[in-house]
């Protein structure tokens, strides 16, 4: 059985991933039914009216259950009547499911020229050298002084002396942090692709912000893929994998996606 998932039954929800002219589109639904080695939702539709899949359309399903992801590749998409007159879409897989990644289940393909943040590896890592380091013994005149400031604040008398530095702000200036422009070209919940001219190593820190509505996204990730790329772009290509993002981030991704799908419609 070729439609076989732990977890899969009506009721589930499912994400219908849409690639058309270079780009991916994802829908999320909820199955209706499944009958043999098909699976229905209710019709995809707008304002201006049903969804119409394209024959040149790769189309594949992903499935989430607990820990695993399941998805469909290259699946069949159709618009179904019953005998009822209701109205549904299709998807039959021509292949049983492979267990995948969530990093790789949906990308959201985008050309945004921003800003970006970004900090070098070792610089991050000098700085938690210098967090773990010992303090230096006192000298016998400190010694004194520290004795006299413990015997003063018994007696509750106020010790002069040079006030001491703001910690916090000593190691916010620690890690030097840069700024570039750099293309995103795609994003997803677990990570983005950027190309730009500045060189990166693998485990370097990139940050970038969005306009969104009224406010801003922001993600914060280190790289795992380097890739030459030598494109208008930029000279590389970088992936990143997010250890931060901001709370309206996914709908923003959700947000995006509708607006592709709108755009496929016209």
């Amino acid at each position: 059985m070729l439609l076989y998932a732990d977890g899969l039954d009506e009721g589930s929800s499912i994400d219908i991933l849409i690639k058309r002219n270079g780009s991916t589109y994802k829908i999320t639904s909820f199955v209706v039914k499944i009958e043999d080695d098909k699976l229905y939702i209710h019709p995809i539709s707008s304002k201006k009216g049903l969804f119409q899949f394209r024959f040149t359309d790769v189309v594949d399903m992903v499935f989430r259950h607990g820990a695993q992801t399941w998805r469909w590749n290259n699946v069949k998409a159709m618009l179904f009547r019953d005998k009822e007159g209701e109205i549904f879409h299709t998807f039959t897989p021509t292949q049983r499911a492979v267990l995948t990644n969530r990093r790789n289940t949906y990308r959201l393909t985008v050309s945004i020229r921003t800003k970006i943040t970004y900090q070098y590896k070792a610089d991050l890592e000098a700085e938690v050298e210098d967090e773990g380091e010992t303090a230096e013994p006192l000298t016998p005149e400190e010694d004194k002084i520290a004795a006299e400031q413990a015997a003063a604040e018994k007696k509750g008398v106020i010790f002069g002396g040079v006030p001491a530095k703001d910690e916090s702000e000593e190691k916010e200036k620690k890690v030097p942090e840069y700024t570039t422009f750099a293309f995103i070209n795609d994003l997803s919940e677990g990570g983005a692709s950027i190309s730009a001219d500045v060189e990166l190593g693998m485990g370097d820190v990139v940050g970038f912000r969005l306009d969104y509505k009224n406010t801003e996204v922001t993600a914060k990730g280190t790289v795992v893929r380097i890739i030459d790329e030598n494109s208008k772009r930029g000279k590389f290509q970088y992936g990143l994998r997010y250890f931060e993002k901001s709370k309206n981030y996914v709908q923003f991704l959700f947000d995006e996606q509708r607006k592709y799908i709108n755009d496929m419609k016209k």
